[in-house]
């Protein structure tokens, strides 16, 4: 059942009017005093800007009066619909959304609602929804609709259920172009009880062109994603017309990237659950290398999914592959069930799988290599808190670099300017000089670094879990900006069309124009994306792998 547009006369011949107009002065003269902050607080912004003013409803939500206030008005608009639920992102949403659903008028009573959390529970059931939807039209609760980013998350979480939203029910529209554009482009009907003029405020105008905006193609839904580990797993890797990506099921599978058809999959045998290929596939010369959480190291026929062979190795391997030809190795992390040396790092015959060297680490080895080629180096974070610049064809260390965490993500490479760069876990960016191991640089984050950053130009780009993407101007060697994502940055930054794009825990994929630093591009999904973009080389289309192996195609435009 549908919702019947509401419009603004509707109200005037309500015999409860003079009451509600009573109740809504009332409710706006508390937001006035008590939720609007004009100088007398230092209100700063995402960017770490100054704000002239700030709207912050919780003081107001914690009363239950007026949250009783709300609510009536609330079904003064809505009552008269027919059958429907209500549901909100948390937190903001969860004091009036609960509020609504005991101050519902009889004819209502049986009204279903739910909660969207942020990111997905990483324990327990592993929800992203608390609470059960039903068939019934569905209207989100919100405190306020500003640029609908919050309201665009509960979208596109209740659009991969299989439903879709009908309406959105705020305490204040901004009436931001960002907003209205979203109610306009995905059709939804908005009430609220105030706009953001009724308390003499305004947003600043600046406008800006339009953000790049996408087309779902297609996605594939595998089942047996894991909820409990938000961390980079197997990245999609596109070759001509084939997508390869393994997943938490112990699978690698081989898509047609126009349909996402699967072509051909391979299934690994004794995998842990729920950690089955972690390691993002390698190709080289039509086969493909990857390895699994069962020890073993594989190498399949990229067209057809057929073993050339597959050797164990260890007892686990998260890490990634990189193959250097010159030399027919492919160099893989390994870990051990073993007290003495529970990883290593390891050179193996690409055209047999069997072990040309090896060097020891005390602790699990998940991080992965990049190789240098004007150095014949493969550079690689170790367990051991050290990266190490190792002889690619011995595995004789040319030098090391202390760090004071484990390095768990691959670095980057800079072959024009002869640097390293990579991201660690004691919450530290670093530049080096890959010849010799020198630091260039070190930039301290708020959290723990899970990705590999990216060289472009003078810049570089990182990913922190402090929920910033970080840009270096690699000339000067000091930091020219943390851009605020929103949520954990793992994604490794790609770049595609002249512009940086990079996921977050947070299920939103930001495009970042390489020069003004501006955003210019967000697509929401509906669970974390951890890994990196993959990408058509003409940038029309990418290719997104979220946490829980869903596997998405979009068209740029």
């Amino acid at each position: 059942m549908g919702f019947k547009q509401r419009g603004g006369d509707e109200r005037s011949g309500d015999p409860d009017a003079s009451e509600s107009n009573l109740r809504r002065r009332h409710i706006r003269d508390q937001i006035a005093q008590n939720s609007i902050h004009r100088g007398d607080a230092k209100a700063i912004s995402a960017n770490g800007q100054v704000l002239d003013w700030l709207i912050d409803l919780r003081a107001i939500f914690m009363d239950p009066k007026m949250l009783a206030a709300m609510a009536d008005e609330f079904w003064l608009l809505h009552r008269r619909r027919g059958r429907f639920q209500i549901g909100g992102i948390e937190s903001a949403a969860i004091p009036l959304l609960t509020a609504i659903l005991l101050r519902a008028p009889e004819e209502h009573r049986d009204i279903n609602g739910f909660i969207i959390r942020k990111e997905r529970k990483s324990t327990g059931l592993g929800k992203i929804i608390e609470g059960k939807l039903n068939d019934a039209p569905i209207v989100l609760i919100d405190d306020i609709i500003n640029s609908a980013s919050s309201a665009e998350k509960a979208r596109s979480v209740i659009a991969a259920d299989g439903r879709a939203v009908h309406g959105l029910f705020a305490v204040i529209d901004y009436e931001s172009s960002r907003g209205l554009r979203w109610r306009q482009q995905e059709n939804i009907e908005v009430t609220t009880l105030f706009k953001l003029q009724e308390f003499g405020l305004a947003l600043k105008t600046n406008p800006k062109p339009l953000p790049q905006s996408y087309r779902r193609l297609w996605n594939v839904a595998v089942p047996g994603g894991s909820p409990l580990h938000v961390v980079p797993k197997s990245a999609p890797l596109l070759v001509g017309s084939m997508l390869y990506r393994g997943c938490d099921a112990g699978k690698m599978q081989a898509f047609d990237a126009g349909t996402g058809r699967i072509v051909w999959e391979y299934c690994v045998t004794g995998a842990p659950e729920g950690k089955g290929i972690w390691s993002s596939p390698a190709y080289h010369d039509g086969y493909i290398f990857f390895g699994a959480y069962n020890g073993v190291m594989y190498c399949l026929e990229a067209a057809s999914g057929s073993v050339v062979w597959a050797r164990a190795h260890g007892d686990w391997i998260g890490s990634s592959p990189v193959v250097v030809a010159r030399h027919e190795l492919v160099y893989i992390g390994i870990e051990y069930q073993r007290p003495w040396a529970q990883g290593g790092i390891a050179a193996l015959d690409m055209t047999t799988g069997h072990k040309v060297w090896e060097h020891p680490v005390r602790k699990l080895q998940h991080g992965s290599a990049a190789y240098w080629h004007a150095g014949d180096l493969v550079i690689w974070g170790t367990a051991d808190h050290v990266m190490a610049g190792l002889d690619a064809k011995t595995g004789k260390a040319a030098w090391t670099f202390k760090t004071r965490r484990s390095v768990k993500y691959a670095p980057a490479i800079c072959e024009q300017r002869g640097l390293v760069a990579f991201a660690s876990f004691d919450k530290s960016i670093y530049v080096l000089d890959a010849a010799t191991g020198g630091k260039l640089g070190e930039w301290e984050t708020g959290e723990i670094c899970y990705t590999t950053p990216l060289f472009v130009g003078d810049r570089l780009f990182c990913g922190s879990g402090d929920r910033n993407l970080y840009v270096i101007d690699l000339s000067a060697m000091a930091l020219t900006r943390k851009i605020p994502l929103g949520a954990r940055a793992y994604s490794s930054p790609r770049f595609i069309d002249g512009n940086i794009v990079v996921g977050t825990s947070g299920g939103l994929v930001v495009e970042v124009n390489s020069g003004t630093l501006q955003i210019k591009g967000r697509l929401q999904l509906e669970d974390a994306v951890t890994n990196a973009v993959a990408a058509t080389p003409d940038g029309s289309r990418i290719f997104v792998s979220t946490s829980m192996n869903h596997l998405y195609a979009f068209e740029r435009h």
